[in-house]
């Protein structure tokens, strides 16, 4: 999902990626590597929304709107100012990865496994921002 993220900011919205890597770049000191940190966020956001808030939730719930719920909360979490159009832009594509990382994490019922999936799309996507901007 974040090639297509990528390629559809590179096509019709490149202030995506401008957004994007300035966005990163606050949460990121210098002396860090981007892939630390990278694993570090996607393990608190996995472990939070969904070994903890899907997982609680599941057990109340049926999955479908825990899901929704979980993601629009995990999307939310991710809203900063800006570009009403980038900004809508981003949380769309935050929301469906969220949805798939909510569906690994239900199938497998592994918050390890959910990680791995998280970060490997925040690395793919950092590469395609330094391949693409």
């Amino acid at each position: 999902m974040d090639a297509v993220c990528v390629v559809l900011s590179i096509l019709f919205l490149p202030e995506y990626i401008e957004y994007e890597t300035a966005r990163a770049g606050s949460f990121v000191p210098i002396e860090i590597s981007v892939s630390s940190i990278l694993l570090f966020f996607a393990l608190g956001e996995e472990i939070a929304w969904r070994a903890f808030f899907q997982n609680k939730f599941s057990k109340i719930l049926p999955i479908v709107p825990v899901l929704f719920i979980s993601s629009l909360l995990f999307t939310l979490g991710h809203y900063e100012a800006g570009n009403n159009m980038v900004i809508i832009y981003g949380l769309i594509f935050t929301f469906i990865n969220s949805i798939f990382y909510g569906i690994i994490f239900h199938k497998t019922k592994n918050a390890w496994i959910s990680t791995f999936s998280h970060f490997a799309a925040n690395i793919f996507e950092v590469l395609l921002f330094e391949t693409f901007a």
